[in-house]
């Protein structure tokens, strides 16, 4: 799947498009399809301070928090939530958390 990754901290020069894996559900966790995502504060900061941050991703990393979208899939033992459930949320883009940023045109500047 694409997305924008960080491989190094600094300015909004510093996302580059690349191609990953498209994730897997975990025990006790959703998949969604990000439908639409956002750049906040903490994502700005991130990018700009790395490593001065705590819970700042280690490179290269997904950045993005926020999220809205569509669950794809369920990680064993979720209840609550089934395939096809319209979700939004706060969650990931920190610390070893995959973020949410997918690839788009033209490249995004947090």
């Amino acid at each position: 799947m694409k997305a924008m990754l960080v491989k190094s901290f600094g300015g909004p020069e510093v996302f580059e498009a690349a191609e990953i894996a498209k994730p897997q559900a975990a025990a006790g966790q959703v998949l969604v399809r990000i439908a639409a995502t956002s750049i906040n504060t903490v994502d700005t900061m991130i990018r700009q301070m790395g490593p001065e941050l705590p819970l700042s991703p280690v490179l290269p990393a997904l950045l993005g928090m926020d999220f809205a979208g569509t669950v794809e899939a369920l990680g064993e033992g979720v209840e609550g939530y089934a395939i096809g459930d319209e979700v939004y949320g706060c969650a990931g883009g920190l610390a070893d958390l995959s973020g949410t940023w997918p690839s788009i045109s033209p490249p995004m500047s947090a």
